[in-house]
């Protein structure tokens, strides 16, 4: 028997939309991500609009995608009821997700965030020194109180994930809209005060 060893392990949830609503009005589901398909104005037909994790949308920077969050759900419905008024804005936002896990952990998360990526992590250990994830590894029982996940296609990141470091989403927003290969995680770690700076 195999398994992993970890602290804190996190499993997301999800929730299928009801895509039996559409079949009346012919409305195309995607096949693998689910969703009613939507063009960049969030119109699954003329005249009629889907929003929220129903949307399966066109994402500039990172293609076709379907997701499951409030922050996504309250700018795709605000920006779906502008577009049914003659609007005609397409959708660029890059949402975000959020949980806090006790009293003192808690994640920010941007972008892609999927198992099957190759991630590079940095992370600060109590001593403030950081180890990564790629070059070397942690010691049982060493304390690290946060770090960053950079989720990758190919040298681009397409995802990231804050743990304990707050506020950074603006910034990971930028590094992801940049589509920049990125080859000195170290260095960009510290542009998200991985330090405490």
């Amino acid at each position: 028997s195999s398994g992993i060893n970890a602290e804190w392990p996190l499993r997301p949830g999800g929730l299928a939309p009801r895509t039996d609503l559409g079949k009346g009005a012919g409305l195309e589901v995607h096949p693998e991500l689910g969703g009613y398909v939507v063009n960049a104005e969030l119109e699954a037909r003329t005249n009629l609009y889907v929003a929220g994790d129903a949307a399966c949308f066109y994402d500039p920077i990172l293609g076709r995608r379907r997701v499951e969050h409030h922050d996504h759900a309250v700018v795709s419905g605000k920006l779906a009821g502008k577009n049914m008024t003659g609007g005609a804005e397409p959708y660029k936002h890059q949402s975000m997700f959020w949980s806090d896990l006790g009293p003192n952990i808690g994640y920010e998360a941007i972008g892609r965030i999927d198992s099957s990526l190759p991630t590079v992590g940095i992370w600060a250990h109590q001593d403030k020194t950081t180890v990564d994830s790629g070059n070397e590894r942690p010691k049982a029982g060493d304390k690290y109180d946060k770090g960053i996940v950079f989720y990758m296609n190919k040298n681009v990141v397409v995802g990231v994930v804050t743990w304990n470091l707050f506020g950074k989403i603006p910034l990971a927003r930028k590094v992801i809209g940049s589509l920049e290969e990125q080859t000195d995680f170290g260095k960009l770690a510290v542009q998200f005060g991985i330090h405490g700076n």
